[in-house]
This record gives C-alpha cells, structure tokens and sequence, in this order.
C-alpha cells in the first residue's frame, strides 16, 4: 500500500492503483473492474478481450452490477456502451470518513472531525 495525499491507495499486483472499493470486490468483478480502470474507457468487447473463458453476456451482467455498485459508470458511445472507472483513490476515501461520520456521528462530518481532533490532541 502506498499513501497518496494523506489516504491510502491499493496497488493490485500489475502496480495499478485503484480504490479500496475495488480490491474488496469479489475475485471477477475485480478483474472486470481493474481491466476498465487499466483502459481508463472500455467496451463489454473490450473487457471480454482481455479476459480468458467467460461470455459476452457474463461480463455485460458484471458491469451493470459494477455501475449499480458505483464503481463504474456508463455512457453510450456510437454503437456500445462505454464504461469508465467511477471512483478514484481520493474519493474512495471521502466516501469512507462520510459512512464512519453516518455510522457513529449522526452523519456530522464536524463531529467526527472534532474528536479526532481531540484525540490527537490528547497525544
């Protein structure tokens, strides 16, 4: 792992780095996703091409449920539709502090701030 800008960045074994969101998903959809994320825009052909023994409409499936899970987006590009990576390490991690901020301080970014504050005050 390596820090970026005060938040930590996963690099996957080829040394792309992409959001925690994506190294948790399950062994496919994170092959799927880091093969869009390495292309920066790719097709469902383009995906299928880089990848060994799986069906077109597999992957079709894999990226819808990737863009429900808002790790890609899609646009209509000519003839197919393009997906593109919809997260980057930096708002991987804002995305983050905003659930633990919802999980435990009422959703109150201030509040959370506040007490981390505090707390490395107390060092």
């Amino acid at each position: 792992m390596a820090t970026v800008k005060g938040h930590v960045a996963r690099s996957d074994s080829r040394g792309l780095r992409l959001p925690r969101e994506v190294m948790l998903l399950s062994w496919r959809e994170r092959e799927i996703a880091r093969i869009v994320y390495r292309l920066q825009a790719a097709t469902a052909e383009d995906v299928c091409f880089n990848l060994e023994a799986i069906r077109n409409g597999a992957v079709r499936s894999m990226l819808n449920r990737l863009v429900a899970k808002g790790i890609l987006k899609r646009t209509f590009g000519g003839k197919a539709y393009v997906y593109l990576p919809d997260l980057s390490c930096a708002n991987s991690a804002e995305q983050a502090l905003k659930q633990f901020a919802e999980d435990y301080f009422g959703g109150s970014v201030e509040d959370a701030a506040e007490t981390v504050a505090r707390l490395l005050g107390a060092r």
